[in-house]
């Protein structure tokens, strides 16, 4: 029970809905990645704020161990994971019915390189778009993605030249 950490951030929300420092929350979001990403997927379900992770362990396979123990509905209904192809950590157990599978354009010899929230972001960012804002400059420069056109004055590689890594 001592390395059950969903029930510390179950507690957590849980303390925030019923509320804190005198506001009152209604309406909350869990997120994280990887482990925190099973850990949000774990809080959602549980207490009922919406959840999104990227590269989340999955938990349907394994909902009733939990205490409580979680239901199908909870994990379809509150839970959207990111499950990138050939992420062996995002592909352990079953996901709810809220999920998007994407490409990963990492190596293909590479164990871990699909197990990546950044080169998550920016698979989402090249294949749904960015909504007119320009992609992360990490992204053609870390991952390989290829520059946006240039619709100003200045190259994508200028408008970089300045940008924290």
């Amino acid at each position: 029970k001592d390395v059950s950490y969903y029930r510390y951030t179950s507690a957590f929300v849980n303390d925030l809905y019923a509320g804190f420092d005198g506001r009152k929350f209604e309406n909350l979001r869990v997120t994280g990645a990887s482990l925190g990403g099973g850990l949000a997927i774990l809080t959602g379900a549980i207490t009922g704020a919406s959840a999104v992770s990227i590269s989340g362990l999955n938990a349907m396979y394994s909902r009733r161990t939990f205490d409580p123990p979680i239901t199908k509905e909870q994990l379809d209904t509150r839970v959207f994971n990111v499950i990138p192809d050939r992420d062996i950590i995002a592909r352990i157990d079953q996901p709810g019915m809220l999920y998007q599978r994407t490409q990963c354009r990492g190596p293909k010899n590479s164990l871990f390189a699909c197990h990546s929230m950044w080169r998550s972001l920016c698979e989402l960012q090249y294949q749904c778009g960015s909504n007119g804002r320009p992609i992360n400059c990490w992204c053609t420069s870390k991952y390989g993605y290829p520059a946006p056109l240039t619709n100003g004055t200045l190259t994508w590689e200028e408008a970089c030249a300045d940008a924290p890594e």
